[in-house]
């Protein structure tokens, strides 16, 4: 029996901690697990890639001059993490590392990235962001703001006139973290979110679909959220390679038709009832190992 296993942070562990706690359940019981580290931002999503690119260059900056360090000091590929970076004038940090003026700026930052690999995480959402229009950086920001409509239009003119005296043509993914997604794919960039660059570098699809069971986790499960983004990737996963997919939880507020509506054969949590208080590891590899014996042929 061949077992995919992608749990979120649970029982304080990290998702990687997470995944190889239940897997060992179902080893112990003659099922053979592959164990896939997903997270979407922190030390976990370092670990993941670390994983899933062993030996790729890896960069977390907090801020304009800790992206614009990062990629000047860069001799090779270099994957960077822009999920937890203050986003304010990150653009600005992309131009300074190469030279003061704009587009002397991008024309150096072109040929030192010719034939190099820069891929650039940014939350789940960003990786498609326009610069400018309805849905652009402009539009977004200034609705989270409040800010005027006059305001937003005067501010999306600035971006779309601000890419033009670059000389570049605005891609999807171009408002990413601030409008840095434009100048990174000026570099020749990938722009695109942790789980999707996890997913493609471990080759996940094709593992999935020659699985027999998926198995994820979280701390909690609800309807809304159906815990958390590393949760509802890997049920939409399964449900593509039209694979069973269950989820051990902490705490479970879903009902079973809700589970079958959010995608999930089954739900097993570790507490019952509602509470603040969050499972042990200890809890989760005895519900882990009930849950591989029923599941188990």
């Amino acid at each position: 029996m061949r077992v995919v296993i992608a749990a979120d942070a649970m029982a304080g562990l990290t998702p990687a901690d997470a995944s190889a706690l239940i897997a060992g359940q179902f080893a112990e019981r003659g099922a053979v697990p592959a164990v896939v580290p997903l997270a979407v931002t922190g030390d976990a999503l370092a670990h993941a890639v670390a994983t899933a690119a062993p030996g790729a260059p890896f960069a977390r900056p907090a801020d304009a001059v800790d992206l614009g360090r990062a990629l000047a000091d860069a001799d090779g590929d270099l994957v960077v993490d822009l999920t937890a970076c203050r986003v304010a004038d990150l653009g600005r940090g992309v131009l300074d590392a190469f030279a003061d003026d704009p587009v002397e700026a991008v024309a150096v930052a072109r040929q030192a990235w010719s034939g190099r690999r820069l891929v650039a995480l940014v939350d789940d959402g960003q990786q498609e962001q326009p610069l400018t229009g309805l849905t652009g950086l402009a539009a977004t920001e200034g609705r989270e703001h409040g800010a005027d409509l006059a305001d937003v239009l005067a501010a999306d003119a600035v971006a779309g006139r601000w890419a033009t005296s670059l000389g570049l043509t605005a891609q999807p993914g171009a408002g990413a973290a601030g409008g840095a997604g434009l100048l990174l794919q000026a570099m020749g960039a990938v722009v695109t979110d942790p789980l999707t660059f996890l997913v493609e570098r471990y080759g996940l699809a094709g593992t999935m679909a020659q699985a027999d069971l998926v198995v994820t986790g979280a701390d909690m499960l609800d309807f809304h959220a159906v815990g958390g983004p590393v949760v509802k990737r890997i049920v939409g996963m399964a449900g593509e390679a039209l694979r069973p997919v269950i989820a051990i939880v902490g705490r479970n507020y879903v009902s079973s038709r809700e589970l079958r509506l959010a995608g999930l054969e089954a739900a097993y949590p570790v507490l019952a009832g509602a509470g603040d208080d969050i499972a042990t590891p200890g809890q989760v590899a005895e519900v882990a190992e009930r849950v591989a014996r029923t599941w188990s042929w």
